[in-house]
């Protein structure tokens, strides 16, 4: 009986003091996507600091590695652009947090359903258009008050804000310069 107490008292200490040396997790600890249902060993880790805000030009955010993740991600769960007859869609929003690039408020939803949340630290949003819808921004997607990103298979598109246009950024899933891949070393920020 002495035993068991001494030992469960040890237990319990060692315990103890492991939960105290163990330093708090900070929100820059977690992987950038995980919390969003991906596999964890698919999530990154937060990139660096980078310049973020009303500054950084549409081109330098679809360029960043966390976005360009979240770009495949989001094509993946259309099923490559093909779910529900190529109409399914899927987008998340891009927040500037403390100097730091983060996704946000991850969507799925049938054809011409989906709704972003947009607050005040949103840099873009990015949403998916499939094999079965037209692959341009739609009259909804150039209103938005943020660059929108529109992933479709043959290119990746983004509106302007305050204007009813949109620019080609990148090419498709298989071009060179896709919207899948790294940024070329002149693209790169």
């Amino acid at each position: 009986m002495y035993y068991r107490t001494v030992l469960s008292a040890v237990l319990v200490f060692a315990c103890t003091i492991a939960a105290i040396a163990r330093p708090p997790k900070r929100h820059y600890d977690r992987e950038s996507l995980g919390e969003f249902g991906f596999m964890m060993e698919e999530a990154p880790r937060l990139q660096p600091p980078v310049a973020t805000g009303p500054q950084m030009l549409p081109a330098e955010v679809a360029c960043q590695p966390l976005v360009i993740h979240a770009f495949v991600m989001a094509w993946k769960s259309t099923l490559n652009g093909t779910r529900n007859h190529g109409l399914g869609e899927s987008g998340f929003a891009i927040q500037s947090y403390m100097s730091s690039l983060s996704i946000q408020g991850w969507s799925e939803e049938p054809g011409n359903h989906l709704f972003i949340p947009a607050g005040q630290d949103t840099v873009a949003i990015a949403h998916v258009h499939g094999r079965g819808a037209d692959e341009h921004p739609a009259g909804t997607d150039v209103r938005s008050r943020v660059p929108n990103f529109v992933i479709s298979q043959d290119a990746l598109y983004v509106t302007v804000p305050g204007t009813e246009h949109f620019i080609r950024l990148r090419g498709g899933v298989n071009d060179a310069d896709g919207w899948n891949k790294p940024c070329s070393a002149k693209r790169s920020i």
